[in-house]
């Protein structure tokens, strides 16, 4: 399925700044980009590894997405979230450096359910069908993800 156009029906900073938590928060597509490459670089198993080196550039792709739809709405799309008004500037700490197999693959599951959680709560801030299009978009994938993951739990 195709991603809709990065479009919005007019600019709205606050939900700019709450887009930025799931952009470059502690739990964001640059959270999960950088920690699936870094899987992809330490799992033995080819295949697997090129599985999260997939999801991963899926992942950038959301980066993409969002740090557009941040510029349309009119904010600087920078890697940091806004928690009461003070920023907080992405981290490598945000990464998970796990290195089990079965366990990383949770933690992945995890992340992916928390996304979700978060995109669910952008939803709720706005009106704006093409945003709303967009981030829903979005969360077909991070199902998608959690699928995967899921299965190669269960196949191991």
């Amino acid at each position: 399925m195709p991603y809709p156009s990065v479009k919005v029906s007019k600019r709205d900073l606050n939900l700019a700044k709450k887009l930025l938590n799931v952009y470059a928060g502690e739990v964001s597509e640059d959270t999960s980009a950088h920690t699936y490459i870094f899987q992809s670089l330490i799992v033995e198993d080819k295949e697997i590894s090129k599985i999260l080196k997939n999801i991963g550039i899926v992942e950038m792709h959301h980066l993409d997405l969002l740090g557009l739809l941040i510029k349309n709405l009119g904010l600087i799309p920078f890697f940091a979230s806004v928690e009461k008004e003070k920023i907080k500037w992405f981290s490598g700490k945000y990464i998970n450096y796990e290195r089990d197999l079965k366990e990383l693959l949770l933690n992945n599951i995890a992340l992916e359910k928390k996304a979700i959680s978060n995109y669910e709560n952008i939803l709720k801030e706005t009106s704006d069908i093409y945003i709303i299009h967009l981030i829903k978009r979005i969360i077909l994938d991070e199902r998608l993800h959690i699928e995967i993951f899921e299965k190669i739990y269960k196949q191991l």
